[in-house]
Order: C-alpha cells, then sequence, then structure tokens
C-alpha cells in the first residue's frame, strides 16, 4: 500500500470533529455549565431555546383525554429548555462530556436532560 494513502486517510480521520448536543431541561444549571466548560478552554457554541414534543402536543390538544393524562405528568415541569451546541475534537469532546456529567449529575434520570454526538465530517468558520 502506498504511504502516502495511509497518510492522507489518517490526516482525514483527525480531521473529522465531533457535534456534543446537550438538552437541557434544568436550565437554572445553565450558567454554571457554561462557567464550567469555559474553565476548562471550551468557550465555542451556539445554544438555542427549545422545548420538548411532550410537552407541545399536551399544550395543542387541550381536549383530546390522552394529552391531559400527558399534561399532568408535565404538570409543574419547565416546557422549555435550553439545546447547546458545539463542535469539538476528540479531546475535547471528552472533557465536555465528563463536565457535563459533573454540573449536571445523573443525566440519566428523568427530565434532567439528553447528551448526544455526531461525526462532524466538515468544518468551515470554527476558530481554534
Amino acid at each position: 500500500m502506498n504511504y502516502n494513502i495511509v497518510s492522507d486517510i489518517i490526516k482525514i480521520w483527525r480531521d473529522i470533529m465531533n457535534l456534543l448536543v446537550v438538552i437541557l431541561n434544568e436550565m437554572d444549571k445553565l450558567d454554571e455549565l457554561l462557567l464550567e466548560l469555559s474553565k476548562k478552554s471550551i468557550t465555542g457554541g451556539t445554544i438555542l431555546d427549545s422545548q420538548g414534543m411532550a410537552s407541545t402536543l399536551a399544550g395543542w390538544h387541550k381536549d383530546i383525554s390522552a394529552f391531559g393524562g400527558l399534561r399532568q405528568i408535565l404538570n409543574g415541569q419547565r416546557p422549555f429548555n435550553k439545546t447547546l451546541l458545539m463542535v469539538l475534537d476528540d479531546e475535547k469532546l471528552v472533557v465536555a462530556k465528563e463536565v457535563v456529567k459533573t454540573v449536571m449529575g445523573n443525566i440519566n434520570n428523568e427530565n434532567t436532560g439528553i447528551m448526544f454526538t455526531l461525526d462532524v465530517k466538515s468544518v468551515e468558520g470554527l476558530t481554534k
């Protein structure tokens, strides 16, 4: 196999970034999360206002009994959340996920949030 081809493949593999998506239901922890990320030199990202599908459906279908039960489940919970998007290399991804887990506690607890990653094959405009 040609060494240059292998070298190019390794370079491409290293250049693939990750999109970390954090859907934060406990919005009162947003400031602490951002502060802790910045302490780890993770300062780039986008924060979006978002709303869960279940709370939206419950609001739309107030007259349907099935959604009335859903409203009762959601009663007292904030219908809105924040979605944080960050494009990170592998090293910063590990750090960012640990920060999220530290600030949020057990993210698997109900109504805490969701965290997942996607591979990003191409990025433009990202500053280091």
